[in-house]
């Protein structure tokens, strides 16, 4: 297992991309990629392959990869902290949801063009995607997700 967890995810696994990046960790994923291309990248860069898919992981160029169980994504991301033992390692809020940049503290200021009056009047700390420059705070979606990170970092299972 690569020491920080990188990870690369098939076109079917979006959402839990997308919880992975919120933990924290680096996940490759595009909803356009084949099933030689993944494999080839996750050999190139020394990533883990999640999938669903049992011929993606047969696939010789496949060093390290799991099979994915559930097909719902919060469980799912319940399995691969679970298996990888990732607890000790999340950062979480720390990535870009949308394209896995890092997220840097940024002033107010900065941003302050790109948010609504609201947002500037209720809200002072603020977060930018290096990558593709999307700004974050903690807005009122903010405690839902920071309750599945504690959920998860915790190791309890979300119901069925």
């Amino acid at each position: 297992m690569p020491r920080p967890a990188r990870f690369i995810l098939d076109t079917h696994l979006g959402r839990l991309a997308a919880y992975l990046r919120m933990l924290g960790f680096d996940c490759a994923y595009g909803n356009h990629a084949d099933d030689e291309e993944l494999a080839e990248r996750a050999a190139v860069e020394g990533r883990v392959l999640l999938t669903r898919d049992r011929g993606l992981l047969r696939r010789s160029a496949v060093r390290l990869g799991c099979l994915l169980r559930s097909d719902d994504p919060q469980h799912q991301l319940e399995e691969v902290v679970a298996r990888f033992d990732l607890r000790s390692q999340a950062a979480p809020f720390t990535r870009c949801i949308r394209c896995n940049g890092r997220i840097e503290p940024v002033d107010r200021g900065v941003v302050a063009d790109r948010l609504q009056p609201k947002t500037l009047r209720y809200f002072d700390t603020f977060g930018r995607c290096e990558s593709c420059a999307a700004v974050y705070w903690q807005g009122s979606h903010y405690e839902r997700m920071r309750r599945i990170v504690e959920r998860v970092l915790a190791g309890a299972k979300s119901p069925p």
